[in-house]
């Protein structure tokens, strides 16, 4: 039988799913391991080939499809451990980094500071050259400067080096001269030019985001690399992919080349995971909401699209890669309860990971997390945490809630889990706003799909406090990222600064640039090892009323000459783009092109779910037992029932408060709402009241 897997590294928890080929679903954990990843993988595909009877060996050489979402480059950023990196720029203008673009995130904050630039500024050399706002070449390259440089960062240690000159996206020349210089003279650093990584307008961004490909792209180098060759040696076949920040998939050479598109590697694959479901349910609109261990995530599906930004911030350092809009914040499993100054109550952002973990995983950990709360008041049980392959201590975990909250503000400790339990909740939900209410959707409009180990507690009350009536726990929704890897296509994505106003558009002009853009990125497809007729080319542009400052991108029509008579269907595009996100628009006024965009789609074969038959509402088959459970809207512990997830057939109903149990995932049915479960094995929670 061949398979098809997903790999997730998470925080806390490594995931793995395997779809065999009838269509069934496995799902698989083991804990992570933040010093090597890749023997938490290596542990959870072991794991995975012995539940199918096969050696090791035997598993990969039958995988049809592998695809990996690894934090590598995601932690490296945010914990500073990098490589030393220098930057070489056009003379003048090596504080362009640190300047950054003088804005405030909250311009009331006097004292707010901005990070560390990824280079010290010692580092950050200037060179003589220059090419104009046209492209050209004003004053020649100084190479002698360049060899200099080149001694002087041997001499300090440097093994990686981004390049970044004035407009470079018009004319590349100076910088691959450069290149070729570092290559000759460094031939061990890792070596990022942003006409390679980012030809695109605006400095900043392009000097950014070409920094922080060059600072984690030795890590990612060695570990993908590494890792790559140990899995071709133990059997694996085909393709080893990686998910990229925008929801596709590359391969481990890719990947190594364009390090900054992996920096949301696992959930964007989650986002492409909640465009499946959305199909599968007939609900283009699902709001998808990913509680790990460390991590809330949070993503919107609108009229079955992801939404993607080129706007984003990872640690405060810009990348202006294409990546899934995702919302995320310092809200997991693992995340630690404390007391500030002022002796207020509140929750993470720091998490307790997976070493030491929550204080009940007696792995050393001190600090009360939402785990330790959680298990508290009955919601996770503790004769069966990871389907009982895992102890966990309820009596340390009270002891800890105890001694660090509940003691000092007065309170029992089923109060204190209580309120940590709340005070996550509104977290989330204030994090859920921020994907829909800012952007202009009504999330009283949309499912949430609740994935992650940790979210189907919580998954309720969220939809509670942002207003929606409907929750999804979808099959296999402790590993929903990994799910996601499953469904991805190859995608490549490609930008090219386009300079033209709308109406007065140069056809002819804009036409040439599509077609050399296309012809490219259909090139960078094709090494990827997709046939030509799998291949797909979309368009986007990026517009601006004339005079604004921000852009919108919105599609344009692909696969044909663009014509006068597509001018006005493009302008209808970004009205309404631009009446959706800032409320109003202004169709009297003339637009400006920035940037054109195109994303090249390689269609990669899937395997559907597998469907159950649909039978009688009654779910007592399912009945495990009962166990008090602590709800503050009913006044403390109720003993309510568990199922078991696994035994629950299509159709079941289930009536509130209710606990749903499976292996690597635990369903809380609050006071208020009712579950039944669709043909796909998906859980419905439904409001009652």
């Amino acid at each position: 039988m061949r398979y098809r897997m997903g790999v997730d590294t998470g925080g806390t928890f490594t995931d793995c799913v395997v779809i065999d080929g009838n269509g069934k679903v496995h799902a698989f954990k083991e804990l992570s391991t933040p010093k090597d990843p890749s023997i938490g993988l290596y542990n959870v595909v072991s794991k995975a080939a012995q539940f199918f009877n096969k050696t090791l060996n035997e598993f990969l050489k039958e995988l049809d499809f592998f695809a990996h979402g690894t934090t590598v480059a995601t932690n490296t950023l945010l914990t500073g451990t990098g490589a030393k990196t220098g930057l070489i720029c056009t003379k003048g203008f090596r504080d362009t980094l640190e300047m950054r673009r003088a804005h405030k995130n909250n311009i009331w904050d006097l004292f707010l500071s901005v990070p560390t630039p990824l280079v010290p500024r010692y580092l950050r050399l200037g060179v003589t050259e220059r090419i104009n706002y046209a492209g050209e070449a004003l004053t020649p390259l100084e190479e002698k400067e360049v060899r200099e440089i080149c001694k002087f960062y041997k001499k300090e240690g440097v093994t990686a080096v981004a390049v970044a000159t004035l407009f470079s996206f018009l004319n590349p020349v100076h910088e691959e001269k450069i290149k070729k210089i570092l290559e000759e003279e460094l031939p061990d650093a890792f070596i990022s030019i942003s006409s390679e990584v980012l030809p695109a307008i605006r400095e900043y961004e392009r000097s950014s985001t070409t920094v922080a490909n060059a600072y984690v792209g030795p890590k990612l180098t060695v570990y993908l690399s590494t890792l790559e060759k140990k899995l071709r040696r133990d059997g694996l076949s085909r393709a080893f992919y990686v998910t990229a920040s925008n929801g596709g998939v590359m391969t481990a050479e890719t990947a190594i080349r364009h390090a900054s598109a992996t920096l949301l590697s696992g959930p964007a694959a989650g986002a492409v995971g909640a465009v499946f479901f959305s199909k599968l349910l007939g609900n283009s609109n699902l709001i998808l909401m990913d509680m790990g261990g460390t991590s809330f995530d949070v993503s919107l599906v609108n009229n079955g699209n992801v939404s993607l930004s080129t706007e984003g911030e990872i640690a405060g350092y810009r990348v202006a890669k294409p990546m899934i809009d995702i919302n995320t914040i310092g809200a997991g499993g693992g995340s630690i309860a404390w007391l500030d100054k002022g002796g207020m109550l509140k929750v993470g952002p720091a998490s307790a990971g997976s070493d030491p973990g929550p204080v009940c995983y007696n792995l050393g950990g001190e600090k009360p997390t939402v785990t330790d709360a959680n298990l508290i008041l009955g919601f996770l049980n503790k004769d069966y945490f990871l389907g009982g392959e895992m102890n966990v201590d309820l009596d340390k975990a009270r002891a800890a809630m105890k001694r660090e909250i509940a003691d000092p503000l007065g309170l029992s400790v089923e109060d204190a889990a209580s309120g940590v339990f709340r005070i996550i909740n509104q977290n989330m939900a204030d994090a859920t706003k921020v994907v829909s209410i800012q952007k202009g959707h009504d999330p009283r409009e949309y499912y949430l799909v609740s994935a992650g180990g940790a979210c189907s507690i919580h998954a309720c009350k969220i939809a509670e406090e942002v207003g929606s009536t409907v929750v999804m726990v979808p099959k296999a929704a402790s590993v929903f990222c990994a799910l996601g890897m499953l469904e991805s296509d190859i995608r490549l994505d490609s930008v090219k600064t386009f300079n033209g106003t709308i109406p007065g558009l140069d056809l002819e002009a804009f036409n040439k640039v599509i077609k050399e853009t296309e012809a490219k990125a259909l090139a960078e497809l094709l090494q990827e090892g997709v046939e030509k007729e799998r291949a797909t080319l979309l368009r986007y542009l990026d517009i601006r009323y004339c005079g604004q400052h921000h852009e919108v991108t919105v599609e344009i029509p692909s696969g044909c000459i663009i014509e006068e008579k597509h001018e006005a269907l493009i302008a209808k595009a970004f009205h309404e783009a631009h009446e959706r996100l800032y409320t109003y628009s202004t169709p009297e006024n003339p637009m400006e092109i920035m940037n054109l965009r195109i994303t090249a789609v390689g269609a990669v074969d899937k395997i559907g779910l597998d469907t159950l038959p649909v039978e009688g509402k009654d779910s007592k088959a399912a009945l495990k037992g009962k166990r008090k459970v602590y709800f503050q809207d009913l006044g403390g512990y109720q003993e309510i029932p568990v199922y078991d997830r696994n035994k629950l057939k299509a159709g079941n109903e289930i009536e509130a408060p209710a606990v749903i149990e499976e292996r690597i995932t635990t369903v809380i049915v609050h006071p208020g709402w009712k579950a039944r479960v669709d043909s796909y094995g998906n859980i419905l929670m439904e409001v009652t009241k």
